[in-house]
């Protein structure tokens, strides 16, 4: 497993821009599929945390309305997830590096949505949070929900554009979602994708940009779904990647520029 050497914040949360989580994310793909940097194809999310990571993946459902999607242990303890037989809540133990994903997720339709969640848990906040939720963190242990020592994906779809970074756990989650998409999407295998989309339509490679041309906004709506399916991502997370690589923007740009 490569590690990051970066600084922290007092609360043990790493100081990173999104270039060097870029950076990171990519050696992390060279490191474990070096056929995946390059070439447009699906990481083997499941055998990045099992034999990459050396996490224990277990499938429980964790809460009703499926609020939290994923959750990561960075301490032995219990947790507590809904029993399936009775539908009440139970405890189930964890050990260090158990990643817990809810079973609405192991559906065929929300496999790009598990796929996700689980680097998120594993590709994100155990590769960048380890000091954060350790138990020996001298300012406290991050988590927020009951179980201190837990970092939970909350159920929203991929991850959001907002740039808020209000608090750590802010802070924490949009590191962990951004590391998440290089490594589902690095860049180099994405700018394959690119121009093997424009080779298709028989057009150059460009910077798309929405509300200039009904060419461009059907390109806008296109690619992403073209991405999304060349790396078995959802629609969202791959317009999300191409917008923070400004690969589609909107007219009067810059809007999402990192």
């Amino acid at each position: 497993m490569l590690e990051l050497n970066t600084s922290y914040t007092f609360s043990q949360v790493p100081y990173l821009t999104y270039e060097v989580l870029q950076e990171y994310g990519e050696a992390v793909v060279k490191d474990f599929a070096p056929e995946c940097l390059n070439n447009p194809i699906p990481i083997d999310v499941d055998r990045f945390l099992e034999y990459y990571l050396h996490l224990n993946v277990d499938y429980r459902r964790i809460c009703h309305n499926k609020k939290i999607l994923g959750m990561t242990a960075f301490e032995e303890g219990t947790v507590d997830v809904v029993c399936e037989e009775t539908g009440q809540p139970e405890e189930m133990p964890v050990t260090t590096g158990t990643v817990i994903i809810d079973t609405s997720l192991t559906t065929k339709r929300n496999e790009p949505c598990r796929r996700f969640t689980m680097m998120h848990e594993g590709g994100g906040h155990w590769l960048l949070h380890r000091k954060a939720f350790s138990g020996d963190n001298p300012f406290g242990p991050a988590g927020i929900y009951d179980n201190q020592y837990l970092a939970a994906k909350e159920g929203r779809m991929d991850y959001s554009r907002s740039r808020k970074e209000k608090t750590d756990i802010d802070r924490m989650e949009r590191q962990a979602d951004f590391l998440a998409s290089v490594i589902l999407m690095p860049r180099p295998a994405l700018r394959v994708a690119y121009r093997n989309f424009f080779k298709f339509y028989e057009d150059k490679p460009r910077r798309i940009i929405r509300g200039t041309s009904p060419l461009d906004d059907a390109y806008a709506k296109q690619l992403p779904e073209y991405v999304a399916k060349t790396f078995n991502v959802s629609n969202r997370a791959a317009l999300i990647r191409l917008e923070k690589l400004t690969a589609i923007v909107d007219k009067g740009w810059p809007r999402y520029c990192h």
